[in-house]
């Protein structure tokens, strides 16, 4: 990726991350490791953090499903209840169009590219705002050139 990408995302608290995902990948082609990232750089932005932990051919149609490890507090705020350990194909998981964000999951595991997006978001309550997603491939320890993990960090703004 390069700095077009890091100019498309429109949320300035996201460019952390991801400058810290290019200082990790170093030039490489795969995947940084998740054994690589160090929370405590972080603090703070580990509230709006979601880890997904990409399994291979575990979905009905022998694809990667995804399974939430970790979820900071804003997360759970936002969506009213905590998701942790269940996955994201589960019902009531993804509260804006579930099939798309699978899809586009899928896309980073098989390409190793990242992913932004941004949009409307219900909040619990019945509160709307706006909605900022950066999504990173990590690779985990048993395969060290695949996607294993998706680090998506969410912004909300009311």
């Amino acid at each position: 990726m390069d700095d077009a990408f890091r100019t498309s995302i429109g949320h300035q608290g996201l460019h952390t991350l991801y400058d810290y995902w290019r200082e990790l990948k170093a030039g490489r082609t795969a995947p940084p490791q998740r054994s690589s990232f160090d929370p405590l750089r972080f603090g703070p932005l580990l509230s709006s953090l979601i880890i997904n932990e990409a399994l291979h051919g575990q979905a009905a149609d022998g694809g990667v499903r995804f399974r939430i490890r970790l979820e900071g507090d804003d997360i759970v705020r936002a969506r009213g209840s905590s998701a942790k350990g269940r996955y994201l194909d589960e019902p009531g998981v993804l509260l804006l169009n579930p099939e798309a964000t699978i899809n586009e999951y899928r896309g980073i595991v098989a390409s190793g590219q990242p992913s932004y997006s941004e949009g409307r978001f219900h909040y619990a309550q019945h509160r709307y705002g706006r909605m900022y997603r950066l999504a990173l491939p990590f690779a985990g320890l048993e395969h060290p050139e695949r996607v294993d993990f998706l680090f998506v960090d969410f912004r909300y703004e009311i």
